[in-house]
């Protein structure tokens, strides 16, 4: 899980990495971009209360629970 923001690309570089260090063992993972949008002296605020969530993955599987963390704490009208 990427947490900050990074340009564009890197998810890709983790995904691409990822596998070939696991290449032999065969282990199921995802990669997923969260990014978050704080702002300073309001952090907490941003976090418990986000104004907008993006979510970035190649896997329905990551998409999902992401979207069912998130769903609590966001507003109703969700465009993904």
């Amino acid at each position: 899980m990427q947490k900050s923001t990074v340009p564009v690309g890197t998810g890709e570089k983790v995904l691409r990495t990822i596998e070939q260090l696991l290449k032999k063992k065969k282990v199921p993972f995802d990669v997923a971009s969260n990014p978050e949008f704080l702002r300073e002296g309001s952090a907490v605020e941003d976090f418990m209360r986000p104004d907008r969530v993006v979510i970035g993955t190649w896997s329905k599987k990551a998409e999902e629970i992401l979207s069912d963390i998130y769903v609590p704490s966001t507003c109703s009208r969700r465009r993904w």
